[in-house]
């Protein structure tokens, strides 16, 4: 720890791309620049478990799957989404074979987003008797899905990538494209941006610049990536940094159409997200404020 700077702390909701811009700004040393020690306090705490952490203060911004993120604002807590790199997610539900006699999905947890889009995309398919798997991380599905435990699996692109060279896996669904869903988040809580503004726009500063040299300094982030990700060859972690550079957004605003829609596939469960609106849990003015400087 490095006492010059300030100490912030977040969590990861998994081990992918989509979520490791704390990592590589870190690795980069975009936080320190700001001022920033950026210690990552946990790396695999998908799902409602890790937006328990957020709201309960046991970290203080987090990279997560925003359906968790919305789900606590319907249960009353006060999650704050302030940016997303992508507005959909590059999340797929991969198969050993390329049909749809599926027995079994692995997940990380039934009630994330992983778990979450592979039930929806199962209604939609009419197959009612498929029994979902929770795995708790990516590198378990995975593993589980080249040994042949399951049926299917919901991963990211990192994995679709590597996946199908390797074990000849089929893409099911694009589930981003299928459902919709506003993808991963950096998110906090609405009692640390009201009392911390120029905190909370620093972070999001950091993100920002970090983004930038995503695109533009493959050479550096390849070997943070791989070293992130842990399973991928200098090759494969090349291709999926060319993979999300075209993604991630200069302008990481989060779509308000994409998280609406999450909203709405709780109406059944929270008669309040018949009428919650997306500035509920979502504030674009902190990343508004960073662009309109940078």
């Amino acid at each position: 720890m490095n006492p010059s700077l300030l100490p912030v702390t977040l969590a990861l909701g998994l081990r992918s791309t989509a979520q490791s811009l704390g990592v590589i700004g870190r690795g980069l040393g975009v936080f320190a620049g700001l001022g920033l020690d950026l210690q990552i306090v946990r790396e695999e705490t998908a799902g409602p478990a890790g937006a328990r952490g957020l709201i309960g203060g046991e970290f203080q911004f987090a990279e997560f799957g925003s359906v968790p993120v919305v789900q606590a604002g319907l249960e009353g807590h006060d999650p704050l989404i302030v940016m997303a790199a992508e507005q959909v997610a590059a999340l797929y539900m991969l198969g050993r074979s390329a049909g749809r006699d599926i027995a079994s999905v692995g997940v990380l947890s039934a009630a994330g987003q992983t778990g979450f889009s592979a039930q929806r995309m199962l209604a939609r398919w009419g197959i009612s008797d498929a029994r979902l798997v929770p795995l708790g991380t990516y590198p378990a599905i995975y593993r589980a899905l080249a040994e042949g435990s399951i049926d299917a699996g919901v991963l990211t692109a990192d994995y679709k990538l590597a996946g199908e060279v390797a074990f000849g896996l089929h893409e099911l669904a694009d589930l981003g494209r299928e459902l919709g869903y506003q993808g991963p988040v950096l998110a906090t809580t609405r009692r640390l941006a009201e009392a911390e503004p120029e905190l909370v726009r620093r972070v999001i500063r950091a993100y920002v610049r970090t983004i930038r040299l995503f695109k533009t300094a493959p050479g550096e982030v390849v070997p943070l990536l791989r070293q992130h990700l842990g399973f991928v060859d200098p090759a494969q972690a090349a291709a999926i940094q060319r993979f999300y550079a075209a993604r991630f957004q200069d302008r990481p605003f989060a779509s308000e159409d994409g998280i609406a829609r999450v909203i709405g596939s709780f109406a059944d469960q929270y008669p309040q997200a018949r009428t919650m609106r997306p500035e509920a849990v979502y504030d674009r003015r902190f990343l508004q404020s960073v662009l309109d400087e940078e």
